[in-house]
């Protein structure tokens, strides 16, 4: 990863004699690495499956959109139980274990929680075959604690998950992150951005509605597709060339963001039958990610060697369709191999109206305010939690270099420089 910032802590899942080990290092003087042997030889994959059904526990015991005071301290619980749940499936019940996980990670961030110091930057290693589902671990505290009765204490007991308190760094093997840290814009300041959507979903309605008013000073919008059009290029071909225009030609500066509202599905017996369905104007289509790969693949054996970066993509797995935690990976996975500069995507599907919140609340922070796409992504799962208390926006999960960040134009002056 280019230019990037050594991590505070590093999490490594490794394949030994012994079985499937997790490696605790910390970038903090006197704090002794760990390393930690997993329940059984599957225990990343039973984690994933047991984060998917916590998840899905957690979205029906949701009241509503803006959750109410009352249901606070319930809310916390469940989230709470849920991280303790995959801790217990990791490692099971030794609690030198335990009380060993929770003492390294407390020296090693020792002001991890604290929300008016920079964030913690955590690094998070591993394959596409059970990776490990860092944000939803309590590692700060795996005691719940006093039952949360106030605004502020549930957004405090929630820092104890790591997701809510630190900035992490997916690394995706063997599909690790390219390109430069640099989001470049056109020639009126706005960054290429291009729009996939499924037109039915009223999420996917309202972020539409955010690019056309909100993002339309910053962000060059192409899209939305498909737009009804016979000449529009294909799905593979436009993310294969993101300089690609739904007319047909070419803009110089490629896509910088590439952002699917839609439906995904995914199937943990098979990864590469994953689905991306989109709709508009009439046309309709369901493209499994291995025919994705095969149409990538043939491009790349027929097109001249691409020399410019490719975007990061966004998928909001908004609406009904049946987002997996086991099969999540399978769509970083295959546009990390194609080339993508990170990608962004939830690890189930999450209700219309939550998506649309937490996508306009980071392209906020990412393109208009111009805070690096790490802080950016903490900050707006923290906006969720704070004004909704809604936490939800813990299922994003980034496979981008969190340094990653709109370069200014001459004409910018930027105020102060951001914290990842």
């Amino acid at each position: 990863m280019n230019e990037a910032r050594p991590p505070d802590v590093s999490v490594r899942a490794l394949a030994t004699d012994a079985g499937t080990q997790l490696e605790f290092t910390a970038l903090r003087r006197g704090v002794a690495p760990l390393r930690v042997t997993l329940v059984g030889g599957n225990a990343l994959i039973q984690a994933r499956e047991a984060l998917d059904k916590g998840l899905t526990r957690l979205k029906d015991e949701l009241t509503g959109f803006d959750i109410e005071d009352g249901d606070l301290d319930p809310v916390f619980q469940s989230l709470h139980r849920l991280g303790r749940t995959l801790l217990f499936t990791l490692f099971g019940l030794e609690q030198s274990v335990l009380q060993g996980l929770q003492t390294f990670w407390n020296r090693a961030l020792p002001y991890g929680m604290n929300p008016s110091l920079p964030p913690p930057l955590v690094e998070c290693i591993g394959g596409q075959e059970g990776f490990l589902p860092l944000e939803f671990l309590p590692l700060f505290r795996m005691f719940p604690g006093e039952p949360v009765e106030t605004r502020g204490g549930f957004t405090a007991a929630c820092r104890t998950l790591v997701g809510f308190s630190c900035v992490v760094r997916r690394a995706l093997l063997p599909a690790p992150v390219q390109g430069r840290l640099a989001v470049h814009t056109g020639p009126q300041g706005r960054v290429p951005a291009r729009y996939l959507y499924y037109e039915h979903l009223q999420g996917a309605v309202e972020e539409l509605a955010w690019f056309a008013d909100d993002g339309k000073h910053h962000i060059e919008l192409e899209g939305p597709y498909p737009d009804g059009a016979d000449r529009a290029p294909g799905l593979a071909e436009q993310i294969f060339d993101p300089r690609l225009l739904l007319d047909g030609t070419r803009r110089e500066l490629p896509d910088q963001i590439q952002h699917f509202a839609c439906h995904c599905y995914t199937r943990s017996d098979d990864p590469f039958a994953a689905e991306i369905e989109l709709s508009g104007a009439g046309q309709h289509s369901r493209t499994t990610l291995g025919d994705l790969g095969a149409d990538l693949l043939a491009l790349a054996a027929e097109r001249e060697l691409r020399t410019f970066e490719l975007p990061l993509v966004v998928m909001n797995a908004c609406g009904s369709g049946r987002m997996r935690a086991p099969g999540a990976p399978s769509f970083p996975y295959v546009f990390l191999k194609n080339g993508n500069r990170g990608f962004i995507g939830t690890e189930t599907e999450i209700p219309d109206d939550i998506a649309a919140a937490f996508s306009t609340a980071l392209y906020e922070r990412f393109l208009i305010r111009r805070i690096p796409l790490g802080r950016a992504l903490l900050e707006s799962r923290l906006h969720l939690l704070h004004t909704l208390r809604n936490p939800l926006g813990l299922t994003y999960a980034a496979y981008a270099d969190p340094g990653l960040h709109v370069c200014p134009t001459p004409e910018e002056r930027p105020h102060a420089q951001a914290h990842l």
